[in-house]
């Protein structure tokens, strides 16, 4: 029999906030929508406003398939290749 001790070690982590963007005009934006409500509806109207407040905005809309699960590996990559910058919409 073997026993394994829930005591783990720590690896402290080093983590460094992405460099924002002076403006978002003429950028690509990523929506990435939860799939839980209404998150679809927060995301169109925020790429509607986007759309307004910001010249020659591009919005790349994607949806999770499952809330309670991360993004799949094709929605991180398209963001990835499509967008400049995302902003995730998180329900409930």
């Amino acid at each position: 029999m073997r026993l394994y001790s829930p005591e783990g070690t720590t690896v402290p982590l080093s983590v460094v906030a992405a460099i924002r963007p002076p403006s978002l005009s003429g950028l690509r934006i990523g929506l990435l929508d939860n799939t839980k409500a209404p998150v679809d509806r927060i995301m169109e109207h925020l790429g509607n406003r986007l759309r307004q407040r910001y010249d020659n905005v591009t919005l790349v809309s994607v949806a999770k398939r499952h809330p309670s699960l991360p993004a799949e590996r094709e929605v991180i990559e398209r963001l990835a290749a499509e967008a400049d910058v995302v902003i995730n919409g998180l329900g409930d």
